[in-house]
């Protein structure tokens, strides 16, 4: 049974609803307030699962989703054992987290071999038989499961990880170890059912219901969705097949290209980080962000008007036009089958771009005529160059500066560009068929051809990622910057980028969409509030936050596969129904 507890770990706000608590977890031992996990900048976590010596009675053992329960958290290396062969590798790792599932005699070797490596160990013990063992008290952390079940086990890893508190407590304590510690959670997200995050109980239905019209209608062939509520994720689901006309299932580990969601889950964080750091402002200037936009028209553009779709930016130009030969192939001298110094920027497979192509890019939005009206058109241009400003100022490239100072401390491994460097092509949904430009589907590199000739890493265009990780960015968001005991951006700064300074005129923030003044349910939900933001991706991608209800909801699927000829995720309204249904379903008072 979950309770509610009193308090929210590390928020440094007052909660809108206090966080989930467990009486199942008994924290008996933690020293140095190591629970909850803080830091992952610095975390080289190994997950150790005590070999079985017999299968379990009930046929079941419910330990086994144990490496899927800690990754959703963290970056783990799994093995179970350990054997022999291991003992080397955990050389590399400074905090071990060891179950032993049955509290025998081979669990208690396991447990001494653990302790030898002289590691920070994280111990799970689900018999408390095993309370008596001294060795326990050598242990940085010692956490009791009182029930043998996939769920309780995965309530335990919450609880670890600052997801979920702990109020469990024995009749009295043991020497060496407490009676129970309490713990708070709420400082990352927690994983529930929907009435314990404030939903009402037919939402996956309402949703399971609305994902298969979409499928049926051939809005797109897969799909991952994720509804949360008060920091707790209470619907995760995946839908369809990863390519139109095969049998690969998408699973919530498939990962998506999020196309023009990066300008908000890319380019904003770095943005907002980079204005917290007073390395730029709303009302600095292109000219001053950008040398090679001096002494053109766009050197006095101010950022605010910029990020708010109203500079008289273009809104597009398909560069990769100028680069493709007459009989349709590639340029040679800006195009090659294989990487070099000269040509090191992946396109697509077996394409590699020129390092001359991002300065050509820049050029090309330097030169490109500014709209002769002033007024909201929506634009890429300045997202496909902060990148270029992002490394000048931090001296970092603009994927790494991400990965260090937002999406490492995150947790949220799989959230990066040119995913084939990290993860298997069989992970990731593919988009089109390009027959125009790289003649193949396009699988594993980034659907957008400017982010493309860009070598996969724009602000425009470019991210991949999977909803639950996703999911710990937009929570950040609605935790104004915080997540997991860390303020990674101000309040006041994630306040200014979320307002609308222009609206009614223009519903954008900065960055952010906002709800369309006269029809929220054309890019929000007819519900939505005027506080609410959010964004879309050309690839059928999607999130929305709606702060008045303390929830949002993502939706990542791959509508242009095979082709980008297929508006039906928009005819069906697929995005604006989804939030409306978490609308609906958030119980008054909850």
């Amino acid at each position: 049974m979950l309770l509610l507890a009193g308090a929210r770990a590390g928020q440094g706000q007052p909660p809108g609803r206090p966080a989930l608590s467990t009486a199942e977890i008994v924290v008996l031992r933690n020293e140095g307030e190591l629970l909850p996990l803080q830091r992952f900048d610095t975390l080289r976590l190994a997950t150790i699962k005590a070999q079985a010596t017999a299968a379990p009675k009930s046929g079941l053992d419910f330990s086994w989703h144990l490496p899927h329960d800690v990754a959703d958290y963290a970056p783990t290396s799994f093995f179970t054992g350990p054997q022999k062969a291991d003992l080397a590798q955990f050389r590399r790792h400074n905090l071990l987290l060891l179950a032993l599932p049955e509290g025998g005699p081979h669990d208690r070797v396991a447990l001494r071999q653990t302790l030898a490596l002289g590691k920070q160990t994280i111990v799970m013990v689900f018999d408390s038989a095993a309370l008596s063992w001294p060795e326990l008290r050598q242990a940085t952390a010692v956490v009791l499961v009182q029930a043998r079940r996939v769920a309780a086990v995965n309530r335990a890893v919450q609880v670890i990880f600052g997801g979920m508190g702990a109020a469990g407590r024995l009749p009295a304590a043991l020497p060496g170890l407490s009676a129970g510690l309490p713990m708070l959670g709420g400082s990352r997200l927690a994983y529930a059912s929907v009435k314990e995050a404030g939903l009402q109980g037919n939402l996956p239905e309402q949703v399971d219901s609305l994902m298969k019209q979409a499928l049926e209608a051939g809005a797109f062939p897969g799909a991952q969705v994720l509804v949360a509520r008060h920091g707790v994720v209470a619907l995760s689901r995946s839908y369809g097949v990863q390519e139109a006309g095969t049998s690969r299932p998408v699973l919530n580990s498939t990962l998506y290209d999020f196309a023009s969601l990066t300008k908000v889950t890319a380019a904003l964080p770095a943005l907002m980080l980079l204005q917290d750091r007073s390395l730029l402002g709303p009302d600095y200037t292109l000219g001053a962000l950008f040398d090679f936009l001096k002494g053109t028209d766009k050197q006095d553009l101010r950022l605010r008007d910029v990020l708010t779709h109203q500079a008289r930016l273009k809104a597009f130009i398909p560069f990769w036009q100028g680069y493709v030969q007459q009989g349709g192939g590639s340029q040679p001298q800006f195009f090659r089958p294989d990487s070099s110094a000269a040509f090191p920027l992946p396109v697509a497979a077996g394409l590699w771009g020129s390092r001359a192509l991002p300065g050509r890019i820049y050029q090309g939005v330097a030169a490109s005529p500014l709209n002769a009206r002033p007024g909201y058109v929506y634009s890429d241009f300045s997202f496909m160059l902060y990148p270029y400003y992002v490394q000048k100022a931090t001296d970092q490239p603009f994927d790494q500066f991400l990965a260090k100072e937002i999406y490492g401390p995150l947790g949220a491994t799989t959230l990066g560009f040119n995913p084939l460097r990290r993860f298997p092509l069989g992970r990731i949904a593919p988009t089109e068929y390009d027959s125009l430009f790289r003649h193949a589907l396009v699988h594993g590199t980034v659907h957008d051809e400017n982010a493309a000739m860009l070598g996969g890493v724009s602000g425009h265009a470019g991210l991949f990622g999977n909803a639950n990780d996703l999911a710990k960015l937009v929570q950040l968001y609605l935790w104004q910057g915080r997540y997991g005991g860390q303020q990674l951006i101000r309040p006041e700064t994630m306040a200014a980028f979320t307002a609308c300074p222009f609206c009614p005129d223009n519903r954008r923030g900065l960055g952010f969409d906002k709800p369309d003044p006269k029809n929220p349910a054309l890019n929000a939900a007819r519900s939505a509030s005027p506080r609410s933001y959010g964004h879309t991706g050309f690839t059928g991608t999607y999130f929305w936050v709606e702060p008045d209800k303390d929830l949002f909801v993502i939706l990542l699927t791959n509508r242009v596969n095979p082709t980008r000829r297929n508006g039906k995720l928009g005819e069906l309204g697929v995005r604006s129904a989804l939030l409306q249904l978490a609308i609906e379903s958030a119980l008054p008072g909850q």
